[in-house]
């Protein structure tokens, strides 16, 4: 007799939960969830970009009211965010419009046929701009810095893609520059053929306003032989600077005689455009003495001056190449 109202009391119980797990599911509530939304072109051949007065950064807080279980599959399933397709939840002809966001989310998918309401979406629009994606062909142009080149100067590929939206298809002067680093160029040997990868593309003639471009081949491969032209030029004088470690001076007072001070008869020799930004300015050589602890303790008075801040290929004649250095132990410092 107990056993059977045990039973009953443990089915009863059951039987209650179920069904208030049942009526609890479907109990109204209103929860704010945080969804990541993704925009998608969903393989159409356009190009879009948010405008400029929307605050929108990919995540999108939605009001929503309806049963506590079906809000509840909607909160997991939403954990991977959800994407608004250019064509489907949102508008694909060109124009800049201003989108209804909660409009949007509702035809997605996941809300469309959930049962539940959306109450609201934070933020409520999203400035969206849309264009036709077209593709331009452009010629490349090399810009060698001012270097002479011996024979034709060929580009692979010699044309690169642009794709860029329609409206900036027309009307404007595009150009695709593949400018060479004159370091790269420095370490070619004149009048021998050399390739050059990975040379960046550079877009001209741009307009201030344009979004939404993209070059498919940013860079390409150019071959040239640099014109062996070997110019010469005399340096003004240049100062001469000592070299030493800073352990050395705290022990060492090291000093250039007045005479030997300024450097002069140094003459350079080397491909022509190197020699030229030497001319310019742009390459700054500068007179050094390297002085070690070996030559201080063994009393050397002669160095040999060097010649730094040239790059490879320039060749340098010193007309005295050594200058005198006079060096004396400091004296020890007396506390008073």
């Amino acid at each position: 007799m107990k056993g059977e109202r045990l039973r009953t009391f443990i089915i009863v119980t059951i039987v209650s939960a179920l069904v208030w797990l049942f009526a609890e599911s479907r109990t109204l509530r209103v929860e704010t969830i945080t969804v990541p939304v993704q925009i998608s072109l969903g393989g159409r051949t356009l190009v879009f970009r948010i405008t400029d007065d929307s605050d929108w950064n990919s995540i999108a807080e939605i009001e929503l009211a309806g049963p506590v279980g079906k809000i509840g599959d909607i909160r997991a399933a939403a954990l991977d965010g959800i994407t608004l397709e250019l064509g489907d939840e949102l508008p694909n002809d060109p124009g800049v419009r201003t989108v209804d966001l909660r409009d949007a989310i509702r035809r997605d998918a996941l809300f469309r046929d959930s049962g539940v309401s959306i109450r609201r979406v934070v933020p409520e629009t999203l400035g969206l701009q849309v264009d036709r994606l077209e593709t331009l062909r452009l010629p490349v142009e090399v810009d060698l810095a001012g270097v002479e080149t011996a024979g034709a100067v060929r580009v692979t590929p010699p044309e690169v893609e642009l794709q860029l939206p329609a409206s900036f298809a027309e009307g404007h002067d595009y150009h695709a520059v593949a400018k060479v680093d004159t370091s790269r160029l420095s370490t070619l040997t004149p009048g021998r053929r050399a390739e050059l990868s990975q040379i960046p593309i550079e877009l001209a003639g741009l307009p201030e306003d344009i979004w939404g471009i993209r070059l498919v081949n940013p860079r390409v491969t150019v071959s040239l032989t640099l014109r062996a032209r070997t110019e010469s030029m005399k340096l003004p004088e240049l100062p001469v600077f000592i070299e030493m470690s800073p352990s050395d001076l705290a022990l060492w007072i090291v000093e250039i005689p007045p005479e030997d001070r300024v450097l002069s008869g140094v003459t350079l020799t080397g491909p022509g455009a190197l020699i030229d930004r030497v001319r310019r300015g742009e390459i700054r050589p500068r007179a050094v003495v390297p002085v070690t602890s070996e030559d201080l303790a063994n009393g050397v008075e002669r160095f040999k001056v060097l010649i730094e801040g040239l790059p490879p290929g320039v060749a340098v004649s010193i007309d005295k190449p050594e200058i005198r250095v006079h060096a004396a132990t400091r004296p020890a410092e007396t506390s008073g």
